[in-house]
């Protein structure tokens, strides 16, 4: 590799990719994008290169934790295979570990006319506990001194960090409740560390899951996690975030290769912004149907670019009598208001209409539970992130 391009001895822009497997990537490499010579990756064994799918190569890396973490649950007889003959099985017969962060890389350096570098260092299936920065002392054998050390060895100008964690913080109440706290400390640790008190990160509110019924109350919290971080750039400055609700999956969890490529540019709007950017809710309200009825909600949005992608049949949002967080009331349709502020191409304020009256402390609310149908994007496909339900007045 030449020196000409390297990031370490140009000063690239760096950004990290943290977090677990939907940061990782589990995409199929079919129909990944292609490698992009305006962009470049720390590789798993600590060697820039021209990025290619995939950015992780786990067996690859030079830091221990990676290898350690999967042969935990490996049986006794395949801990005796070396890392590289594993590595060399898994480049062999890949199909599958495309990610986000080139799909961020590409619309950086088309945007900015720079090239860019990323430092993989996500695992999948890690909670944020074993993120903990109270693990850096272990150096490479932890996930945080892990990323510590790829960040020194690889250089260049730090510009952020990329975040896409939650799924495994979301089984109980008691992590759900925690999580904005944890993950707040988190962040300030990682400017600490770096010694940059103001570095950016952006983060992925986590997508959906498909569970059967009898395993939905494993996953009461998914919504608590999904709200710690909508409302993080509320709590720390230089933070902004995106969802991954409305994008369609490979797997029960995995968001597919099409769907990561969009949250890559998602994530890298952001970025360039430098700020919270995206569809925001200014404030609901009751609205009386056509028949009389205080049956619908019409909700005022901010933020939005241009108008929505979607008109009518809007899908996702749900209202929740006071106190009675599981008792839904079933939405009959939702519609761009015809009637609204703007021109009539551009107008973003949006009616419910519910199967019956609405009671006197109704709430609503957007995304909930483990698989919701949402598909609410505005014209630069930033989505109207998942939130709890709120009073309607």
């Amino acid at each position: 590799m030449s020196n000409l391009h390297n990031p370490k001895n140009n000063g690239y822009d760096v950004w990290v990719l943290a977090g677990q497997s939907n940061m990782q990537g589990c995409g199929w490499l079919h129909g990944a994008l292609p490698a992009d010579e305006r962009v470049w990756s720390f590789s798993s064994a600590g060697q820039w290169q021209i990025a290619s799918e995939p950015l992780h190569k786990l067996w690859e890396s030079f830091t221990p934790v990676h290898q350690e973490l999967m042969r935990v649950w490996m049986p006794e007889a395949d801990k005796q295979i070396s890392n590289e003959e594993f590595a060399r099985r898994e480049n062999e017969a890949r199909t599958t570990g495309s990610g986000l962060g080139l799909a961020f890389g590409v619309a950086m350096a088309e945007a900015t006319g720079k090239p860019v570098g990323l430092i993989p260092a996500a695992h999948g299936g890690t909670s944020l506990d074993q993120w903990s920065p109270r693990l850096k002392g272990l150096g490479g054998r932890s996930l945080y001194g892990a990323m510590l050390e790829r960040i020194q060895a690889a250089g260049g100008n730090l510009r952020g960090i990329l975040w896409y964690q939650g799924e495994s913080d979301a089984g109980t109440m008691e992590l759900g409740r925690s999580y904005a706290q944890r993950f707040d400390d988190w962040i300030a640790a990682a400017r600490a560390d770096t010694g940059i008190a103001d570095l950016p990160v952006y983060v992925v509110q986590i997508g959906r899951v498909v569970e059967p019924p009898d395993r939905q109350g494993l996953w009461m919290s998914w919504d608590l996690v999904r709200e710690a971080l909508r409302t993080l750039p509320e709590r720390v400055p230089y933070t902004a975030v995106t969802s991954a609700v409305d994008l369609p999956l490979v797997d029960l969890i995995h968001i597919d290769t099409g769907g990561l490529i969009r949250l890559g540019k998602r994530l890298a709007k952001l970025a360039l912004a430098g700020k919270q950017l995206g569809p925001q809710v200014a404030s609901l309200e009751r609205f009386k149907a056509p028949g009389g009825l205080s049956n619908a909600v019409r909700l005022r949005f901010s933020e939005v670019t241009g108008s929505w992608n979607v008109k009518n049949n809007i899908r996702g949002f749900e209202a929740r009598t006071a106190g009675e967080y599981r008792a839904p009331l079933y939405p009959v349709n939702a519609w761009v208001d015809p009637h609204g502020d703007g021109d009539k191409d551009r107008r973003s304020d949006i009616i419910v209409l519910f199967n019956r009256e609405l009671d006197a402390e109704v709430k609503l609310g957007y995304g909930l539970g483990l698989n919701p149908a949402c598909d609410l994007a505005d014209e630069a496909d930033l989505p109207l992130c998942s939130f709890l339900p709120q009073p309607v007045k």
